[in-house]
């Protein structure tokens, strides 16, 4: 790889041993991917430390130990625990405590202590055209799709890319890899009136597409940012997907015709009311007298989406047949404090948790902890959310049973006690 005379310094050590670490594994990240050089960014989206994992919050702090300085602006990911509240959870308090020690290794090491899978609603925001890198697959899909911003699914390689600014070109870095490779076409028919409908239609262009750049025409109108939250989320969970064109939406991409860069257009996939109907279906093998949680807020909800939940509880009360989690993050929840949507919502009865939510904390099955922190995830019956991403990751990660169902029909089932499926079909 061509290196600059700043990269050949931090590879050889003349910058420190954390950014000589970094380098020696960027470099074997682009040599296994042919990149010709490495590239500045300008943001990162970096690695917790998750408790729920052996020694994982130790390597955070050991590159602390090693002087490692985020080079450009970093926030984290998702935790293991609500550090703020963590009893209403019902965490262990050992997992809490270690979870914890990863705070002083973010603030020591100049990374935003967001602990968030959405962190553009916290106020991190790339830029189009901005090279960047994230550890988490909704964060990447939003940035490439929406803000038109680049990034790879990075895993622990967004730290090391934090703590030099530099990044392997290749992948969605590079502009011949942003183009449309199947064009989908939604239904006229179709309406969608909630962010699960968008998630779920995500899941139906992601488990049909599998991998590549999905271009989606035939919507109706142009989705919300939390729409294309939704839809993005559930993309990359059921594809290998790190981008998706909306044309007129996504930038530069204004019409189907840009988003496949001038070159034939292939042949659209239909996507029909049955399709999505059929996620529906496929997550919904609960029992609705069962439900142990109710879980509003994945990808982690932004502030409209919490203003929406406190309206469509305003003035009732939760049954207390099932725990409402609304999983949020730090930043976003410190702005609905303000607002006085928190006491709104936990007056209801919901409880607003931040930091995690019940596929990253305790209840996960699919974690290797230290076994000296006696993890037990507690059996739980069946989960019911309103995002298909969650109604994935619970049934693999808690392993229990799901019901997937819209977000106002969620809310109603949480205030009633009694399970309200999805109220129409779509079509």
């Amino acid at each position: 790889m061509e290196l600059t005379r700043y990269e050949q310094e931090m590879l050889g050590g003349e910058h420190g041993p954390a950014k000589q670490r970094a380098m020696q594994g960027l470099m074997q990240l682009g040599r296994a991917f042919g990149a010709p050089r490495m590239i500045e960014i300008g943001y990162a989206h970096i690695h917790a430390g998750m408790a729920l994992y052996l020694e994982d919050v130790q390597l955070m702090e050991q590159l602390a130990d090693l002087d490692a300085r985020m080079a450009v602006p970093a926030s984290s990911n998702i935790a293991n625990a609500d550090m703020l509240n963590w009893q209403q959870t019902g965490a262990p308090e050992n997992l809490v405590r270690l979870q914890k020690r990863s705070i002083p290794a973010h603030n020591r090491m100049g990374s935003a202590c967001s602990f968030t899978c959405t962190p553009y609603w916290a106020g991190h925001w790339p830029t189009w055209n901005m090279h960047m890198t994230s550890i988490e697959s909704t964060v990447t899909i939003f940035c490439n799709s929406v803000l038109g911003a680049r990034s790879n699914r990075d895993g622990f390689f967004a730290v090391y890319a934090g703590i030099t600014g530099r990044y392997p070109l290749f992948g969605y870095h590079v502009t011949e890899n942003r183009l449309g490779t199947q064009l989908f076409e939604v239904d006229s028919s179709l309406s969608f009136s909630s962010t699960t409908d968008y998630s779920c239609l995500g899941y139906a262009i992601g488990t049909k597409a599998g991998s590549g750049v999905p271009v989606i025409s035939g919507l109706q109108r142009r989705p919300t940012l939390d729409d294309l939250d939704a839809l993005g989320a559930a993309i990359g969970t059921s594809g290998g997907i790190s981008m998706f064109i909306v044309p007129g939406v996504t930038p530069p991409y204004a019409t189907v015709e840009a988003a496949f860069g001038g070159k034939r257009i292939p042949e659209p996939t239909p996507v029909r009311s049955a399709d999505i109907d059929k996620v529906y279906e496929h997550f919904s093998n609960g029992d609705g007298e069962d439900v142990d949680i109710i879980n509003l807020g994945c990808p982690h909800a932004s502030y409209e989406e919490m203003k929406s939940y406190a309206e469509m509880f305003r003035g009732r009360r939760i049954s207390g047949k099932a725990d409402v989690w609304i999983t949020t993050s730090r930043g976003v929840r410190r702005m609905c404090e303000e607002a006085g949507i928190v006491r709104q919502l936990e007056n209801v009865g919901a409880k607003v948790i931040v930091d995690t939510c019940p596929i990253s904390c305790h209840f996960a099955k699919t974690t290797s902890p230290d076994p000296a922190l006696n993890i037990k995830p507690p059996e739980l019956r069946t989960v019911l959310i309103d995002s298909a991403k969650q109604a994935k990751y619970v049934r693999d990660m808690i392993q229990c049973r799901t019901l997937l169902t819209g977000t106002a029909e969620a809310i109603e089932t949480a205030i009633t006690g009694r399970y309200l499926p999805r109220r129409s079909a779509h079509g």
